[in-house]
């Protein structure tokens, strides 16, 4: 299956072009024309690019350069240019893939959404072209450390507005890898708990203050109930700098997470 498109004006050249920007051996590979190209007659006149098609060979194209190509393939159809810098294998089982570009701030997009896509179409070519289910994260400019530290500063700032004046705050929309992280910031925090509400992969956040007081009423209260009205509850927008009312501002200045 097709992993890299390369144009040149003959097939070795084609072939060469391909396992630079691959880094890999010939013998990994398989090369096609879509459209032969030609170097004029004899060396003279008016040259033209030929169209060659790299594929994969399953079982023995490395995954490495498989997660290459498809990258490159994927972000140059969008008009980016990338460099795939490092892999390495993380947490169960999965694999880091690092690029860097001058286009970072658009790969990653707001909130980082555009390189979530990017990475989904990833796992789901490479798993289409070697038979096995991938687990591959992409990063660029270390943007998953910084957001996932803006992220606990965010929850962490929201859990004491919370705990401070008893009115809930939720959340904009996260992938489950981002809820992890708030609800893991505030799992410790005896004053505050966490829900996750809505449904499919992008859910909300709701961080509320845990009440085991009488209600006015002289019956029990029930946890996170009573200082939860229509008239209190708020959304946090979340946007880097931004947090609820009442709570210091956070110091982070990154156009990635404004795009």
């Amino acid at each position: 299956m097709q992993i890299l498109e390369v144009q040149a004006l003959g097939e070795k050249e084609a072939l060469d072009q391909a396992l630079a920007d691959l880094g890999t051996e010939a013998e990994n590979v398989e090369i096609s024309v879509l459209k032969k190209g030609s170097s004029g007659f004899l060396g003279l006149g008016q040259k033209t690019l030929g169209i060659y098609k790299v594929n994969a060979i399953r079982g023995k194209t490395p995954l490495a350069v498989i997660i290459r190509g498809v990258i490159s393939t994927l972000l140059g159809h969008m008009g980016y240019t990338v460099t795939v810098k490092d892999h390495r294998s993380v947490e169960e089982g999965k694999l880091m893939v690092d690029l860097e570009s001058e286009f970072a701030g658009y790969i990653i997009g707001k909130h980082g959404r555009t390189l979530e896509a990017l990475q989904f179409m990833t796992n789901l070519i490479v798993e289409k072209i070697t038979g096995e289910q991938p687990k591959i994260l992409l990063d660029i400019e270390n943007y998953r450390e910084r957001r996932a530290q803006h992220l606990m500063e965010i929850a962490q700032k929201t859990g004491e507005y919370v705990a401070r004046t008893g009115k809930s705050r939720l959340l904009d929309p996260l992938n489950p890898y981002e809820r992890r992280l708030v609800h893991m910031a505030l799992q410790d925090n005896g004053t505050v708990k966490t829900e996750s509400e809505g449904n499919g992969v992008y859910k909300r956040v709701r961080i509320f203050k845990i009440v085991t007081d009488q209600a006015p009423d002289g019956n029990a209260a029930e946890p996170g109930n009573e200082l939860t009205t229509d008239d209190n509850i708020g959304n946090i927008a979340f946007e880097a700098g931004h947090d609820p009312e009442g709570a210091d501002d956070i110091e982070f200045k990154s156009d990635d997470f404004n795009r």
